[in-house]
């Protein structure tokens, strides 16, 4: 098992329904080929985390690159795991707003932990705390 994490920058202007029609692609598509994830949107930048078989998650972020949506794409990880994170998750879309309360990006931090805080390198959390309290 592989699992991939990349930041990118939203096209400006990008419209909930164009979150909304990523998430529906993104889940039709990751189950189709046994990828799962996390997709983190703080209203500025995306970050995704994606899990799968190496060849399955290299090929989506190949295709994710291309993306007119977003662009400079920076990965942060790749590296193999023993389990997923997400099993259950084709895609799961997080969004972070000025409009959530204090506890939510706190909580938002939790649910990914697994993922990012526990096993990412020291210098990797403070940008992802940033990232998660950025409104």
């Amino acid at each position: 098992m592989l699992q991939l994490i990349y930041f990118s920058t939203a096209q400006l202007g990008l419209s909930v329904q164009e979150l909304e029609k990523i998430l529906v692609s993104a889940v039709a598509y990751n189950q189709s080929k046994g990828v799962t994830g996390l997709l983190l949107f703080n209203g500025l930048n995306f970050l995704q985390i994606l899990e799968g078989a190496p060849k399955e998650v290299d090929d989506l972020y190949h295709k994710i690159s291309a993306d007119p949506r977003h662009s400079g794409l920076r990965l942060i990880r790749r590296e193999e795991i023993k389990a997923l994170s997400y099993p259950q998750w084709g895609m799961k879309l997080k969004e972070i707003g000025a409009d959530m309360g204090e506890e939510d990006p706190l909580r938002l931090g939790q649910e990914a932990a697994n993922a990012l805080m526990n096993s990412s390198s020291e210098e990797l959390k403070p940008m992802l705390k940033a990232f998660l309290t950025l409104n």
